[in-house]
């Protein structure tokens, strides 16, 4: 009999292929939209393995009763929406995708860093808008890369890479928080975070979500930046106090925002930080190339291979 894997979202089709090639039975949610909790539970009985998103909360009830279950793989780097203690205890192997959306994710936090700190948004509605009636001097005037001091709050994988990028594209100063002391070739200095909130034009978040980083930068944290710096989140929205971020962006307490995470995703239409023109927001772009994805299908169907096989995952998160 077949092993049975179910995946939440519809994926780049690499991956399938290479589980159906392995002689495993794949059904995919065929709706553009995450399945509700109870659906998905109710979906999943009878599965051997299961692909999620990170919209999908995968918690140590849904576990229980999912009693055929032998491994999961996140389509993601983060894994914050399953409980992998839960899954340890029921010797339930968890997978992710590291590496393979590095480039594509620093690709998008410097993206952002440009796009912030030039006052694209505006610039963008002034043309589009029919307000652009002739060249203004003094129009749109956002503050340069070249030179600057960038603050990287997590040096891992993404981290890196950008403070890569900006070191040999843009000559800028890179000065890091960690918990660990982390080796690089660009020169990074390591910082407590006070000290790199207070000094850097352009601050990166690249932190996984936990109870540790839950909120780490409120009103009180970004109060400490200059008026002019940038704030850059690509990491999980809910590592910012949101709240604290329309505060301050009204206020003009930092120049500007890019944002590719939010908290909640889908951000409503209606929220407060739409209405802050010094807020450029994407919807979870991070990952979002050909190149990228691809090998995210792969990895989560060789994670999935793996798992169905007794072997240790690929790329596994949790300790069996």
């Amino acid at each position: 009999m077949k092993k049975r894997v179910y995946i939440t979202r519809s994926i780049l089709s690499d991956g399938v292929q290479l589980m159906r090639d392995q002689g495993l039975e794949v059904v995919i949610n065929d709706q553009d939209l995450p399945l509700p909790y109870s659906e998905l539970l109710t979906r999943v009985q009878g599965f051997d393995a299961l692909i999620t998103m990170l919209s999908d909360k995968i918690d140590e009830s849904f576990l229980k009763a999912c009693p055929q279950l032998k491994v999961i793989s996140n389509y993601a780097v983060g894994y914050n929406n399953i409980d992998t203690n839960a899954a340890t205890l029921l010797g339930i192997p968890v997978g992710n995708t590291p590496d393979v959306l590095t480039e594509a994710t620093a690709e998008v936090a410097l993206g952002l860093m440009i796009a912030a700190s030039r006052n694209f948004l505006s610039a963008n509605k002034s043309a589009s808008d029919g307000a652009w009636k002739n060249w203004d001097p003094t129009g749109h005037l956002g503050h340069a890369l070249k030179g600057k001091t960038l603050g990287v709050i997590g040096l891992g994988r993404i981290g890196q890479r950008l403070a890569q990028m900006c070191a040999h594209a843009f000559s800028m100063k890179i000065q890091y928080y960690s918990q660990s002391i982390k080796e690089n070739t660009f020169g990074a200095i390591r910082l407590d975070l006070n000290s790199l909130l207070k000094e850097s034009d352009f601050v990166s978040i690249h932190l996984p979500l936990n109870n540790q980083t839950k909120k780490l930068i409120g009103l009180k944290e970004i109060s400490m930046m200059k008026r002019s710096a940038v704030l850059i989140n690509t990491a999980r929205g809910e590592i910012i106090d949101q709240d604290d971020l329309v505060t301050a962006l009204k206020n003009n307490l930092i120049f500007a925002a890019g944002l590719d995470v939010t908290d909640p995703e889908p951000l409503p239409i209606e929220h407060e930080l739409f209405a802050c023109q010094n807020a450029f927001i994407l919807p979870h772009i991070g990952s979002a190339t050909y190149e990228a994805r691809r090998d995210m299908s792969i990895l989560v169907a060789k994670n999935i291979i793996a798992g169905l096989k007794g072997e240790r995952l690929i790329a596994q998160v949790n300790m069996l």
